[in-house]
């Protein structure tokens, strides 16, 4: 009986490192390292508890047909935290998936899947990797952990090691805030040579205010809180500025809302001069 356990441990221990590896070439096969499942390699590789591995899957729709933007924005984060860990070179084994709908649609439909996309922790069952608890968690999707950062910074606390993302340089954003600066700062020197000392005063407090009231308008705040991307892509990499639903928001929105309220406080100010 013990021989026959020790076979049998055995046997799953090669059985296990089989489908880590398995993972490990499909990751290969995608230039972030996620691999693409079949609904029988998810099955395979991911559900059984008794693996030494940890896998963390996006359960999403990103074919064109599904209009799910949001599918594309976490598609993006789970691809940059991939990068990073590949690029990390830790020792640690966890890998990261994806299992489309086109793919998996039975089994979404058999769990009583209504809303995605959704991010599952399927944790290892024994092993270095093991969790006192195997079965599978969903990691909550809101807006702190659904960009890159935060989505590394809770993965980095649920499996306890450090897991960086590698997000690109965002050199829009970059050149946009210089424009931005080096445009108030001619309009700010061009404004100063015209207004005489007696009503600089009023002049300086009138601009303080609006300026005031359209940082509290047009969602500043909110970013602050919350730290959303600065804007949205999809599969085919096209641009997306405007976030698909209420409860989000990319931060390109609060500078188009600021430069709206701005060209709008402008005109009033005009009629009230003129």
């Amino acid at each position: 009986m013990r021989v026959w356990a020790v076979l049998t441990t055995a046997l799953a221990a090669v059985c296990a490192g089989q489908s880590f590896s398995s993972l490990q070439q499909l990751g290969k096969a995608d230039r972030d390292g996620v691999a693409q499942l079949e609904l029988e390699q998810f099955m395979a590789h991911v559900v059984p508890e008794t693996k030494d591995y940890a896998v963390v899957v996006q359960l999403t729709a990103l074919s064109p047909q599904y209009k799910c933007d949001t599918c594309h924005a976490i598609d993006k984060s789970l691809r940059a935290v991939s990068r990073g860990w590949r690029r990390q070179r830790a020792s640690r084994r966890i890998a990261f998936a994806t299992l489309d709908v086109d793919n998996g649609e039975e089994l979404f439909r058999k769990m009583g899947i209504d809303k995605i996309p959704r991010l599952m922790i399927f944790p290892a069952g024994r092993g270095d990797e093991a969790m006192a608890d195997a079965s599978p968690r969903e990691m909550k999707l809101g807006a702190k952990n659904s960009h890159p950062a935060g989505m590394a910074s809770r993965l980095s606390e649920l499996f306890g090691t450090e897991i960086q993302a590698d997000e690109p340089i965002d050199y829009m954003r970059y050149i946009i805030g210089v424009v931005g600066v080096l445009a108030a700062a001619f309009v700010a020197r061009m404004a100063w040579r015209r207004v005489s000392s007696s009503v600089v005063g009023r002049n300086v407090w009138a601009v303080a205010s609006i300026t005031f009231v359209l940082v509290m308008t047009s969602g500043l705040m909110w970013n602050r809180i919350n730290a959303p991307p600065f804007m949205g892509q999809t599969r085919t990499g096209d641009v997306v500025l405007f976030a698909p639903t209420n409860s989000q928001q990319y931060g390109v929105e609060t500078q188009i809302v600021a430069t709206a309220y701005a060209v709008c406080a402008l005109c009033v100010v005009l009629l009230v001069r003129h």
